[in-house]
């Protein structure tokens, strides 16, 4: 007989989202905190599952490193495992597609963006000891190493290869033409968090491409339990707050934007139009 699978409220991954977003950097484990992302639109997620899957392929690297903590070699290890043998590979054929942005979707597929790939990379060096940390370029979510041998960056969207100096330049020049230079601020470290809200951020971007604004606004919503205080989010939300017609919310973000910038060069358009919607429920 078939166990009955067991469904997850929303506001139930919600509330655990806020429990894993609070918990102190080192103990943040993006695996958990981006599949119960995912649980909140899939009540019926086995989060288990896949950590259990995680877990199996770090230990599996583990003993295959032997106690070596040769950074190029824990690399190659990694990249042999999750690249060769498991056929993990970056595919951003549907950029917008929201299940692209889902930690899941990767896991099943063994295929995803930058940012699920290399959040699976992270958690995986994680998982045998070794500290890796995001970095963002242009278009690409990269995977940093960084001790007494210096910095080694990988790409796991191009199956962990190390990127050179110049091969990070050469990232720079597609972007910019040439006209900027690789410095070390290019290469600055991701906090958890910060990764969590730019994974968040592609599924925001992913919903409001195909007009599914609760779920927008839902990605918002836990980008605004990362960082309250962001008041671009806040302004963002305002405006989907309006367009599904719940006025009174709309007016609350956007009191609560001005609010944390209060000399936003917008200002006075969104004054009238908090103006424009308490007319507008009065007369209604």
């Amino acid at each position: 007989m078939q166990s009955s699978r067991v469904l997850t409220h929303p506001a139930m991954a919600r509330q655990r989202f806020l429990e894993i977003s609070r918990r102190p950097e080192p103990h943040l484990d993006l695996v958990e905190a981006s599949l119960v992302i995912a649980l909140e639109d899939r009540p019926g997620l086995d989060i288990n599952r896949y950590l259990e899957q995680v877990g199996g392929w770090s230990e599996a690297v583990r003993g295959r490193l032997e106690g070596s903590r040769d950074i190029e070699r824990i690399v190659e290890v990694m990249n042999r495992l999750l690249f060769e043998e498991e056929g993990f590979h970056g595919e951003d054929d549907d950029y917008y597609d929201p299940r692209s942005a889902l930690l899941c979707e990767a896991l099943d597929r063994h295929a995803g963006l930058p940012i699920t790939l290399s959040i699976l990379y992270i958690e995986m060096s994680r998982r045998i000891g070794v500290d890796a940390v995001g970095v963002s370029l242009p278009g690409r979510f990269l995977v940093k190493f960084s001790g007494d041998f210096g910095q080694i960056v990988v790409d796991p969207f191009d199956g962990g290869r190390i990127l050179s100096t110049i091969e990070l330049q050469v990232i720079l020049d597609e972007m910019y033409g040439g006209g900027v230079r690789l410095r070390e601020h290019h290469l600055r470290s991701f906090s958890r968090r910060e990764i969590l809200g730019r994974e968040l951020s592609q599924l925001k971007a992913a919903y409001l491409a195909r007009h599914d604004l609760p779920r927008a606004a839902a990605s918002i919503d836990r980008l605004l339990i990362l960082d309250d205080r962001d008041p671009y989010e806040v302004r963002d939300r305002a405006m989907l707050a309006m367009q599904m017609h719940s006025y009174t919310q709309a007016i609350e973000f956007f009191e609560r934007y001005l609010e944390l910038s209060p000399h936003a060069d917008d200002r006075a358009r969104v004054r009238d139009q908090i103006a424009y919607l308490r007319a507008w429920m009065d007369q209604n």
